[in-house]
């Protein structure tokens, strides 16, 4: 009988601290000197040309922010990355930025002039997304990296961006 009890409380045991893991969230830690493996024929698919056509360019802002931009002629796919020491520090950055949002869609010039709101979420895309007419950006959570897609325009093609990138984390 001791036994049980003992299997029970080290199962148990277990099972909360995979809880408090789970909780945790992922925390990745992609190489940002090559746009955390995004290449040139990445872009390529999406904009729909040769990997050969396209110029690649990987920035550091700052200590965790980083930009990546691939340009060909006059089309170009841009976004930026940073990555934070948890996931819950992503979390809270991504509900203050939604905060923002909405502040801002509560003056000039988007006063009453957003009809869908200062943001909506694409469901299923990260742990989390928001897509915001304000900016006309696509940003995404996954874990403590968060990928702000700018170009190219079109909200279908951020996604595919986003998914392209989310596939190499």
């Amino acid at each position: 009988m001791k036994k049980k009890r003992s299997a029970w409380s080290l199962g148990a045991v277990f099972f909360i601290a995979a809880l408090a893991v789970f909780a945790a969230g992922k925390v990745y830690r992609p190489d940002m000197n090559n746009c955390a493996g995004f290449t040139a024929a990445d872009a390529g698919a999406i904009l729909g040309l040769p990997a050969a056509a396209i110029t690649a360019r990987t920035e550091k802002v700052h200590a965790s922010l980083w930009t990546c931009t691939f340009r060909a002629g006059e089309q170009t796919l841009a976004f930026s990355v940073e990555l934070a020491k948890t996931a819950e520090e992503a979390a809270a950055d991504m509900a203050r930025y939604r905060e923002n949002l909405e502040l801002t869609a509560e003056t000039a010039p988007f006063k009453d002039k957003l009809p869908k709101g200062a943001w909506s979420e694409i469901v299923p895309l990260g742990d989390e997304n928001t897509w915001t007419d304000v900016s006309g950006t696509l940003t995404v959570r996954q874990g403590n990296v968060t990928l702000q897609v700018q170009a190219p325009a079109g909200k279908l093609e951020q996604i595919s961006v986003a998914k392209a990138f989310l596939k190499k984390l």
